[in-house]
């Protein structure tokens, strides 16, 4: 799925490029480097099997611009109009959205349900999302149905690095009541956004015995860092739309990912510079790609979710086309902001490109080390694995 998503990515650089006139040097299946040649066409693209087996990749005629002869050729990028670099870059980020819209018109006209359910505290507003919503969300639309007496929380996994980690809450615990607050599924994330920044006293059973721990949510969400085991009756109802509401929704669906996304990356951002080790910590443990895909895509098909798992497979597809938007040379926006600058500060593009093409080479390498980071970081979560310095 994810490879059928990338594949759609690079084939419109090379189709827009092809149209632009722009020489396509290399259609290559995964990363560099090189195992063989497969085949080349008669306008000279050449295809190619790689070794490492993250990513497809398509090389345009304007990289690594070493012949000065042949740096203005007409099938050069740097020829080429402005207007068409920009499609060539950027057009595909449309196609991305379009794919998530369709994939979410059709899992919302056919039925679906939600992929994760956010704590109510998670992010600083209510998720109207449908794939990634708040219990509260559910419940207002009338997808989710609570039995009305309380539903005590029993803990079924704990975060490293968490809060609850560090007050040494185990599994199988039971929280019953945080500041003298009686806390339940349905209320625990209310009760804790209340108390961003201050001290918690938490209640919890332990084997019939009664145990209280103190704590402080320094975090700005004031997340425990647990999943919980529910009991008592829940009806959870279909996700289904009429046709027409369900282009609407897919719609809306995309707006509140993106909210969710840049809200998350937000988050990141902070934790990464606060200079505070824990909090680097749990945002680095909390980065995650290729091998978190792989599971929950696995687990989705365990269960029979087919429709789930394609409602993923958007998620997955709008993910693309926001990653690809952030301002980081060597991913396209960052490019495009290149072709900006050459172009409204009249830099000579022999020079320009030269300099762009060793910033873009120097990002493209940390941003691989990050990708296989998070692999290993994943791998020693699934698996257990015991990694030097990740886990």
């Amino acid at each position: 799925m994810f490879m059928i998503l990338v594949i759609l990515h690079e084939l419109w650089h090379f189709i827009t490029a092809r149209k632009s006139g722009v020489k396509v040097l290399e259609f290559g299946i995964w990363i560099p480097p090189k195992i063989c040649k497969l085949a080349t066409d008669k306008k000279w693209t050449e295809y190619t099997l790689n070794l490492i087996l993250l990513w497809w990749f398509c090389r345009l005629k304007w990289d690594d611009p070493k012949d000065a002869k042949d740096f203005f050729a007409k099938d050069w990028f740097i020829s080429a109009k402005f207007w068409n670099k920009l499609l060539i870059l950027a057009g595909w980020v449309l196609m991305n959205l379009i794919i998530a819209w369709i994939i979410f018109t059709t899992v919302f006209t056919i039925w679906t349900k939600p992929l994760s359910v956010l704590p109510e505290n998670a992010i600083k507003w209510e998720s109207h999302s449908l794939l990634m919503p708040t219990y509260s969300y559910l419940e207002d639309q009338w997808f989710i149905v609570w039995e009305k007496s309380d539903i005590p929380l029993l803990i079924d996994m704990i975060a490293e690095w968490s809060i609850a980690e560090s007050l040494w809450l185990q599994t199988g615990d039971i929280i019953t009541n945080i500041n003298n607050i009686s806390v339940n599924a349905r209320n625990i994330g209310i009760v804790l956004k209340e108390n961003i920044w201050n001290k918690i006293d938490i209640s919890y059973k332990r084997e019939e015995q009664e145990n209280t721990v103190n704590g402080k949510c320094e975090e700005d969400s004031c997340i425990l860092g647990i999943a919980f085991i529910t009991s008592g009756n829940l009806q959870v109802n279909d996700i289904k739309y009429p046709i027409q509401q369900a282009m609407w929704m897919g719609l809306k669906e995309i707006w509140e990912q993106v909210k969710l996304t840049f809200s998350a990356l937000w988050k990141l951002w902070k934790n990464l510079f606060s200079f505070d080790r824990s909090k680097i910590k749990w945002s680095l443990s909390g980065l995650t790609w290729p091998v978190w895909v792989i599971k929950f895509g696995w687990d989705l098909l365990e269960v029979w979710w087919r429709i789930s798992y394609l409602a993923f497979a958007g998620l997955i597809s709008l993910a693309l086309a926001i990653f690809n938007i952030l301002p980081i040379p060597a991913l396209d926006w960052g490019r495009i902001i290149g072709v900006l600058l050459q172009k409204l500060g009249r830099i000579k593009p022999d020079k320009y490109f030269i300099i762009e093409w060793y910033i873009n080479t120097v990002f493209f390498v940390l941003l691989m080390a990050l990708w296989v980071y998070i692999i290993f970081k994943d791998l020693s979560v699934f698996r257990w694995l015991k990694i030097p310095f990740i886990g």
